[in-house]
């Protein structure tokens, strides 16, 4: 997936609708007695590299965040604008990068709270 995608395009683009597309559960035993993964299918608007707007339907990965209706997503296009996918290792919808962020802002927000 790497080198399909080294030439395309990086931009954003405002997210008009998703829909639930998979309930992902790790479980590989079968048990279900832990919780699942909601996965999203999102429509996308983006300006193409070409300058047209363009809409696509673009699938969520396990290790990007749900994003909400309205917001600027980080994107890689293909240079036609044909196909499109969340920029995976942008910090802002990277999975891990906003739980690292999160985490920091709590441990500062409680280290404030315990200080007075």
């Amino acid at each position: 997936m790497f080198f399909r995608r080294r030439k395309w395009v990086r931009t954003t683009g405002r997210v008009i609708d998703s829909r639930i597309r998979t309930l992902y559960s790790p479980h590989r035993s079968g048990n279900r007695g832990g919780g699942s993964i909601t996965l999203h299918n999102y429509i996308v608007e983006f300006t193409a590299p070409n300058g047209e707007r363009t809409r696509l339907e673009i699938e969520q990965h396990l290790d990007t965040i749900d994003v909400a209706i309205g917001s600027e997503v980080p994107l890689l296009v293909r240079p036609d604008g044909t196909e499109a996918s969340f920029d995976e290792k942008d910090p802002r919808i990277n999975m891990m990068a906003v739980y690292e962020a999160n985490q920091r802002a709590e441990e500062e927000r409680f280290r404030k709270q315990l200080e007075g």
